[in-house]
């Protein structure tokens, strides 16, 4: 149990940091603009906004699955099925995302857009066609990745649902946070653009406030649960005397 509680300060405060990283990766997609034709995204390698964003996304992914591990936890003690499901499909949207991000940050910026404006035309075509090759595949993991998102976050919304107090505004949350991403998958990929419009004004404050109070969750459930050390110590002492 001692170990589980450090673990769980570890994963409460990453859920605080989360939503830190969260409103990060909404507001610097803002301070740049976006390219309009292959010639412009080819440098955005250049802006420090763009690249910021890429690193903060990167750090956001282990951060959040420390904290979705960390509720896993509390939650596998009431039911086991319904939080092991919700973090299987974390990890695949964890992994997916990780791997997604690596290749934007290392081989699309610092490899490929770095090297297009010295290339000749023949490298230049080829830098082109990996670059726009890797991004028609990324569109498909993309949704995959929503998908699990979506997934994760459903199964975590029903194992709180129970839940009192701070865990039950959570599990309210994590419910909202469903109809979200399902409008960030319409917004995508139906060329629904009042979706993308909704989620504009509701993921900067959901997301944020949600992992958030997921952080403040978690701590709560620490201060809540028994010394099982300081117990079973008492009960050795009630039979020794």
């Amino acid at each position: 149990m001692r170990h589980n509680q450090s673990f769980l300060k570890i994963a409460s405060v990453c859920s605080i940091l989360t939503a830190a990283t969260t409103f990060l990766l909404w507001l610097l997609p803002n301070l740049y603009s976006q390219p309009a034709n292959f010639e412009e995204a080819v440098l955005l390698h250049q802006n420090d906004y763009y690249m910021a964003r890429q690193w903060v996304n990167f750090i956001h992914i282990p951060l959040c699955l420390t904290a979705y591990f960390g509720l896993a936890i509390i939650l596998y003690q009431r039911e086991a099925a319904l939080p092991v499901m919700g973090m299987v499909w974390f990890t695949i949207w964890g992994a997916i995302e990780m791997i997604g991000v690596s290749i934007i940050i290392f081989s699309v910026n610092f490899n490929w857009r770095s090297s297009y404006a010295l290339a000749d035309q023949a490298n230049k075509t080829l830098l082109q066609n990996n670059i726009e090759s890797f991004y028609s595949i990324w569109d498909s993991l993309f949704f995959v990745l929503l998908v699990a998102f979506l997934l994760g976050t459903l199964f975590f919304a029903w194992a709180t649902w129970r839940s009192k107090g701070i865990g039950k505004i959570l599990s309210y949350l994590l419910w909202l946070a469903v109809p979200l991403t399902i409008l960030i998958i319409l917004s995508n990929y139906a060329a629904q653009a009042w979706a993308g419009q909704v989620t504009k004004y509701l993921y900067p404050v959901l997301q944020p406030v949600s992992r958030c109070l997921l952080g403040v969750f978690i701590w709560q459930s620490i201060k809540a649960a028994p010394n099982t050390n300081s117990e079973m110590a008492a009960k050795r002492v009630g039979v020794d005397t």
